[in-house]
C-alpha cells in the first residue's frame, strides 16, 4: 500500500511546489517588436491573402441579397475592404492599434510649464510621440550650443515652444 501512496503523494507534493507555479505576470513585459512583425509578415499576411479569394466570392454571392436589403456597402467593407485593409494598409507588426484605429484614448500633452489632456486616435499619438521627441531634441540642442549669446538662445527657446504649440494645436485639429 505505501508503494502506491507514496508515489502520488511525492507527484502531488512536487505538482504543488512553488518552483511550478506560475508567476504574476509582470505588467512591464512587452515582447519585441521583431517577433510581431515576422509573424505578421510570414503568418498573418499570407492568411489574410488566402482568405481575400473567399470573402470576395462570399460578397458577390451574396450581392442579390444584400442589394435588395440596401447593405451591398456593408457587406462589401466587412467582407472585402476591412480584410484587404487589414493586408496592405495597417503597419507592419501592429495588430492592436489596427483594431482600435477607430477609437481614441487619452494622452498627456507635455507643454513647457504645463501639461493637458486630450483624445486621440493611435496614429495621433503616433505623430504626437514623434513630434514631442523632435521637439525635446530641438530644446536640448539650443541648451547645447555654447557659440550663441545666451539671449539669443533664450529667444529660440521661446520661439521653439511657440513652435510647439502650434504643431500640437495643428495635431488636435486633425
Amino acid at each position: 500500500m505505501k508503494r502506491l501512496i507514496l508515489p502520488w503523494l511525492g507527484l502531488v507534493l512536487f505538482w504543488q511546489s512553488p518552483v511550478l507555479r506560475a508567476g504574476a505576470p509582470s505588467d512591464y513585459f512587452t515582447p519585441p517588436e521583431t517577433m510581431y512583425s515576422f509573424t505578421d509578415f510570414w503568418v498573418v499576411r499570407p492568411l489574410d491573402l488566402a482568405v481575400l479569394p473567399f470573402t470576395a466570392t462570399t460578397w458577390l454571392i451574396s450581392l442579390p441579397v444584400t442589394a435588395a436589403s440596401g447593405t451591398s456597402a456593408q457587406a462589401y467593407d466587412l467582407l472585402i475592404k476591412d480584410v484587404s485593409q487589414h493586408m496592405m494598409q495597417r503597419p507592419l507588426g501592429q495588430f492592436w492599434d489596427w483594431e482600435n484605429r477607430d477609437q481614441t484614448r487619452p494622452v498627456v500633452i507635455k507643454f513647457k510649464d504645463s501639461f493637458s489632456i486630450a483624445d486621440l486616435s493611435p496614429q495621433q499619438e503616433r505623430k504626437y510621440r514623434a513630434a514631442l521627441k523632435d521637439h525635446e531634441a530641438r530644446i536640448e540642442a539650443i541648451e547645447r550650443e555654447q557659440d550663441i549669446p545666451q539671449d539669443d538662445r533664450d529667444d529660440l527657446a521661446r520661439g521653439e515652444e511657440r513652435r510647439w504649440e502650434n504643431v500640437v494645436r495643428l495635431l488636435l485639429s486633425l
